[in-house]
């Protein structure tokens, strides 16, 4: 497979992700994950009035593949009541997808913007909830050209989170 279509497959994988958790379909998106999955949202640091600094490695929420799937378990189960009677809707916008490295024939370290719209169907004086951020993938392509996320950090644009909770991926 050349650059072009490398780019190609992953460009369609990370689209596909994203409509599958705004379609909450949480028990295809986690085929997604490899085995090893990892999952970090980091938190800024702005204490200095400057950019954000990631620096000190501070993270707001880390899961695995099994974490992940305990969650949705449980949202699905008599305890998720609150999450199954919400009428929010979550909308995923990704942008600037770019390979940033590949290492050997398999693993391809993939760069890309999010932008989350969440917004309260009962209310619709509410404003959406508007998160931001950068991600970066780490991918496993197998031989089948079967696409698996490896490990993802998001980090976030901002130091306060305009949302109750964050249970969704990001």
């Amino acid at each position: 497979m050349n650059l072009q279509e490398l780019f190609y497959n992953i460009y369609n994988f990370e689209i596909m992700e994203a409509e599958l958790l705004d379609a909450e379909e949480y028990d295809k998106w986690l085929t997604l994950l490899d085995d090893d999955y990892e999952y970090y949202v980091m938190e800024g640091d702005n204490r200095q009035g400057k950019k954000l600094d990631f620096g000190n490695r501070k993270f707001l929420f880390s899961a695995d593949k099994n974490k992940w799937k305990l969650f949705i378990d449980r949202l699905f189960s008599s305890y998720g009541w609150s999450y199954q009677y919400a009428q929010t809707k979550t909308r995923r916008i990704i942008g600037n997808i770019r390979i940033v490295d590949l290492k050997g024939n398999n693993i391809v370290h993939v760069a890309s913007n999010v932008l989350v719209l969440r917004f309260n169907a009962e209310d619709i004086k509410e404003f959406p909830t508007l998160i931001s951020g950068k991600r970066e993938d780490t991918l496993r392509i197998y031989r089948d050209n079967e696409i698996k996320i490896v490990r993802r950090i998001v980090y976030l644009d901002s130091t306060s989170y305009p949302s109750y909770n964050l249970y969704f991926p990001l």
